[in-house]
């Protein structure tokens, strides 16, 4: 007779360091744990960050991301392209300094945070392109001393519905301390770039960026960014709607900015709206949005709200001889359109 143990999922293990647990677990992302758990599970294997990436449905740079952290915890080593783990003696004094180093860091940036509280927020009119990330060891030890910041990052989980990634951490946190935006702010903007179908951190970036150039700096600001961009967005449902536009992608800034206009600021009907396209259309032979808008604009500036305001203008120019086409031409109408190119109402 012959006796064997059934190990099952435990017959093939292997070791994690125990200071992982210990001192890292609460302070490494997803990502970075993921990465050391994929390395010690092959470790006898050589492997490129592409293929980590491919393994782990990761981006190659977010490997490679994982993998500095790491070295720079000092729990790993690059020798001669080879990662090998760390030694006391080796790693001690690096460390160390890299420790003293972010403690300055983490202070100055405390007392920053707190002459901040006595006075209004600065914008800091950053460039819209991405700037160097903080690296991850920074990054951890501002989670470490930062505890709203540590919070943040759980509830961005939560609301993105996926891990995040060392750079996405780090862009979180370039937002909070470059540009001066407050966690809750930070959570409202996640919060309404998902609404929007644009939960990838790129997209948050960008658009923190542009809050902070506004100075968003309080939920109620933030509050009243969002109710004016989700009007803007409505109305130009009902232009395109109007008009017979299918929507391909995201409105453009100028989309949005006409259809803020015509509907919010002049109020005009889609009655109006669909007579200024087909005029526009009828003269043109396609839809243009300038020329619609100087439509719009003049009759905006002669108080033309409504169909019947067109025909009353019809009649009293009918009665100045204004107007010498028969009646049914496309030239016959009120808002003349030799008239309106030659004007100054299309100038920029």
């Amino acid at each position: 007779m012959s006796y064997n143990i059934n190990l099952g999922g435990w017959n093939s293990i292997f070791a994690v360091p125990s200071r992982v647990v210990d001192e890292d677990l609460k302070l490494a992302s997803a990502y970075q744990l993921k990465v050391l758990l994929y390395l010690l599970r092959h470790s006898n294997e050589s492997l490129t960050k592409e293929q980590i990436g491919q393994s782990l449905a990761m981006h190659p740079d977010d490997v490679s991301d994982s993998l500095t952290y790491w070295i720079e915890k000092g729990l790993l080593v690059e020798r001669e392209n080879e990662l090998v783990p760390s030694e006391s003696t080796v790693t001690a004094e690096p460390t160390q300094q890299k420790e003293i180093t972010a403690q300055n860091t983490v202070a100055e940036n405390t007392e920053n945070t707190q002459e901040k509280a006595t006075e209004k927020p600065q914008p800091k009119q950053r460039a819209m392109s991405r700037p160097q990330r903080p690296d991850s060891f920074f990054v951890a030890k501002r989670l470490e001393n930062d505890s709203s910041l540590a919070a943040l990052m759980d509830e961005a989980q939560i609301i993105l519905g996926k891990p995040l990634s060392s750079g996405d951490t780090a862009t979180l946190v370039m937002l909070h301390d470059t540009d001066g935006l407050p966690v809750d702010v930070l959570i409202m903007l996640m919060q309404y770039c998902m609404s929007m179908g644009k939960g990838n951190m790129r997209a948050i970036e960008r658009l923190g960026i542009a809050w902070a150039s506004e100075e968003i700096f309080t939920l109620e600001a933030a509050e009243e960014k969002i109710k004016q961009s989700k009007q803007r967005y409505n109305a130009w449902g009902i232009v395109s709607s109007t008009f017979g536009v299918k929507n391909i992608g995201s409105p453009t800034k100028q989309q949005l900015e006409y259809a803020e206009k015509w509907l919010n600021v002049w109020g005009f009907t889609t009655d109006m709206l669909r007579e200024a396209y087909e005029l526009c259309v009828d003269s043109k032979g396609e839809m243009n949005l300038r020329y619609i808008d100087g439509i719009l604009k003049r009759w905006n500036a002669d108080n033309i709200k409504c169909l019947e305001d067109i025909e009353k203008s019809e009649s009293k120019r009918a009665k100045k001889g204004k107007s010498t086409t028969k009646k049914g031409d496309s030239e016959n109408a009120s808002y003349d359109l030799s008239e309106f190119e030659q004007s100054s109402i299309f100038d920029d």
